[in-house]
């Protein structure tokens, strides 16, 4: 035990987090962290509320209960962002709201707030709902469609056309590809604790540093275009440029620069993962299937969801919720003690990094029975209220919780609704996609081949079946 940490546990009382079980001399768990982190964490959740991590020689502290996670998500005073990998995620997105803490993020979550208000995200929705039907209008019955790779593509369109305006001769399509190789590569290096493996000039690092690059520029171009003819084109970016408030001027051309990164970053990659589960979670269990189907026959009956049909779709996002914790967005998050602290009768030293594990908590049978059976119904109101708060926060909770998940939610939502009212897409046979290891858990691939469905309420009523999406010549 350090001085640090007797001083702490003797001036609170509190115990020394014990060490957790398992290690290697010299590594301690990093190389256990690193290989299986997902099975590395559930292992956790069996022990002791807080542990203590070998990492090397840097000692780090779990928490694996859920009462306790959200006790530190609702305290950013005391546990804070910061550490080695919040510093890795630094040297990508700046200073945004994603990494930004303390009185710099509050200002800017007060001046992006009303960017992702429900009026605002309603009147995204169109956006959302055209290119969720242009996706579903390409594909031919009987092809093989990458399922993994469209749903990168739809997210990524969504963002890019809810951020800029047509208008800016932005290569959308590069710039799409080039925010999908940083996306590949940031697991790489926020794992990389000597930073010398993500140095090397190996061909991936190559085309990562290549496309962060790239990204960095046309950022920056776009931002330059923008303070140079100054209109209000009705997008995102317009909204965060001329966004200001009484305690100082608006974002400057950096602060605004990292806000766009963060989003662009942050904002597609858990929607296309969680799009891309969902869809092959529906193909693996007929019954979550069928009564999809029945949901979107009867909201939708053959056109595309928009804005409105939301709230009328709760298959749907009971769908979602529960891909969510089966597929969880996160293997393990951090921060960072900005001042000794007592969590749950542990003691915990100032500057020490704190760890927890969303997806250990989503897996748990003890907090959800059966947590590898894909059940959406654990998610009716009356199941739902008796899982313990702090179990289940894919967008966290607190003052650092997502600004933009009612955004995600609603083009969720919508994608999915429009995609499987018109298709029933079938994993081709054989095939079982595996997580990629990553920051948050994308299909490796996903190969499907689509066929056309006729909706149920015209084969009920005896009429002659009408392929969805037939309607107004969609």
């Amino acid at each position: 035990m350090t001085t640090t940490t007797q001083e702490a546990a003797e001036a609170t009382s509190a115990r020394t987090p014990s060490v957790a079980p398992g290690g290697l001399p010299v590594l301690g768990h990093a190389l256990e962290m690193k290989r299986r982190p997902g099975e590395f964490f559930l292992s956790l959740q069996q022990g002791e509320p807080v542990v203590r991590l070998r990492l090397g020689r840097a000692a780090v502290y779990a928490v694996n209960d859920p009462a306790l996670i959200r006790g530190l998500l609702l305290d950013p005073a005391t546990f804070a962002r910061g550490g080695p990998v919040t510093e890795r995620f630094r040297q990508m997105f700046g200073n945004g709201l994603g990494i930004s803490d303390g009185e710099v993020h509050r200002r800017q979550r007060a001046l992006l707030a009303p960017a992702f208000s429900p009026p605002r995200v309603a009147g995204y929705s169109a956006v959302m709902t055209d290119v969720a039907d242009t996706t579903a209008r390409r594909w031919r019955e009987g092809q093989v469609v990458q399922v993994e790779k469209e749903m990168d593509e739809l997210s990524l369109s969504v963002i890019t056309r809810v951020m800029f305006s047509d208008d800016v001769g932005l290569d959308r399509a590069r710039f799409m590809e080039a925010t999908g190789t940083v996306l590949g590569g940031l697991f790489k290096r926020v794992t990389d604790a000597t930073g010398i493996v993500t140095r090397l000039p190996t061909p991936a690092n190559r085309r990562y540093d290549e496309a962060a690059a790239y990204l960095r520029r046309t950022i920056d171009q776009v931002i330059e275009h923008y303070r140079r003819h100054g209109a209000d084109r009705g997008d995102l970016l317009s909204l965060m440029m001329t966004a200001a408030d009484e305690d100082g001027p608006a974002m400057s051309d950096e602060q605004l620069h990292d806000e766009v990164m963060t989003m662009f970053i942050a904002g597609s990659n858990t929607i296309s993962n969680t799009l891309a589960w969902a869809l092959y979670e529906a193909d693996a269990h007929p019954e979550v299937r069928s009564r999809l189907h029945a949901e979107v026959d009867e909201v939708l009956d053959g056109r595309p969801a928009e804005h409105g049909d939301v709230s009328a779709l709760d298959y749907t996002r009971r769908v979602i919720s529960e891909t969510l914790r089966v597929r969880t967005q996160g293997l393990f998050l951090a921060k960072v003690t900005a001042k000794p602290a007592e969590l749950g009768g542990y003691a915990i030293p100032e500057g020490a990094t704190v760890m927890y594990s969303a997806h250990a908590l989503n897996h748990n049978p003890e907090i959800h029975p059966d947590p590898e059976r894909f059940d959406p119904d654990r998610w009716l109101p009356e199941r739902a209220e008796r899982i313990p708060k702090g179990a289940f926060m894919p967008f966290a909770t607190g003052v650092h919780s997502c600004i933009a998940q009612h955004f995600a939610w609603t083009e969720m939502v919508i994608a999915l609704a429009t995609i499987v009212a018109r298709w029933e897409l079938t994993t081709i046979p054989g095939h079982v996609p595996q997580p990629k290891l990553a920051i948050t858990m994308p299909v490796d691939s996903l190969p499907m081949t689509p066929r056309r469905r006729v909706r149920e309420s015209a084969a009920r009523s005896g009429n002659q079946p009408q392929p969805v999406g037939a309607r107004n010549g969609r």
